[in-house]
């Protein structure tokens, strides 16, 4: 199994995250569905005074890309490093109804970002997190399928995984906790030889 860009980070960077939660969510949100995608390019210049970047993709066309001054340790990067782009969305369910004065809509917010500094290569993260009561549209429970109403009116489909329990306690028409996550990790690493 190939290690995201986020887990080889953080355990070069030795940086430990405690998540906090909002009081009146679950104590326990299980993931229904997440999407990673993985962007890559390799550095073909590097001008740390103008902070500047040159990447090249795989085709051999090249990009510049310029570096906000939140982003630690450029002098680090070197010609031949590769750039990461992660970005992974998912969305998780609280396996309990959500309360019954619980309006349909966002409850809470949090975003969070990270740039390290003293790693090995420079990288930041950024994590937007919102919380919000949806109601299922409908439910199939063979085929684990579930459809929710967004507070926008959009639907989205889902299918449960079977590591979550309790599926059968629900039904078309409740009202669930969601947690969105949307997760944006940019780094540089050295590529093994």
């Amino acid at each position: 199994m190939k290690k995201s860009l986020l887990v080889s980070l953080f355990a070069a960077s030795g940086i430990a995250i405690a998540s906090s939660a909002f009081a009146q969510l679950p104590a326990k949100m299980l993931p229904l569905a997440a999407e990673v995608v993985v962007l890559g390019a390799t550095v073909d210049s590097v001008d740390v005074k103008k902070r500047i970047v040159v990447l090249k993709d795989d085709k051999g066309n090249l990009a510049q890309m310029n570096v906000a001054k939140s982003v630690n340790d450029l002098e680090k990067v070197k010609k031949g490093d590769v750039f990461l782009v992660e970005h992974a969305q998912a969305v998780a369910v609280g396996l309990t109804a959500a309360a019954k004065d619980a309006k349909p809509g966002v409850s809470g917010v949090r975003s969070v970002t990270i740039a390290g500094k003293g790693s090995a290569k420079p990288f930041e993260e950024t994590t937007d997190t919102v919380y919000a009561t949806v109601k299922i549209s409908t439910i199939d429970q063979k085929t684990r399928i579930v459809t929710f109403t967004m507070p926008n009116g959009e639907k989205q489909k889902v299918k449960v995984d079977a590591a979550v329990l309790g599926l059968e306690k629900f039904k078309a028409g409740d009202d669930v906790m969601i947690e969105f996550v949307d997760d944006t990790a940019i780094g540089f690493v050295t590529p093994k030889k």
